[in-house]
């Protein structure tokens, strides 16, 4: 079973929701039974649900795009 640190540690992939289903079920039995996990994860949940409405409100400055492409080795489609 998932402990906090556990839960911690795997906090961004069961967001993401690319945990196995083994694991997934382990820090969600673990949520249910600790209050303070549960909390941070209702906190990140918020938070990226925020940031990703703000992104989607406010376009992306090229040179941020063009800097990000870079870090990631894409190309630029022109």
């Amino acid at each position: 079973m998932a402990d906090c640190r556990d839960t911690i540690e795997q906090l961004y992939a069961y967001l993401d929701r690319i945990l196995d289903d083994d694991l997934r079920r382990d820090i969600d039995q673990h949520l249910g039974d600790c209050p303070d996990c549960q909390g941070r994860v209702e906190f990140e949940f918020t938070l990226k649900a925020h940031i990703r409405t703000r992104a989607a409100d406010e376009p992306m400055p090229p040179d941020l795009e063009a800097r990000l492409r870079e870090c990631l080795d894409l190309e630029l489609d022109d």
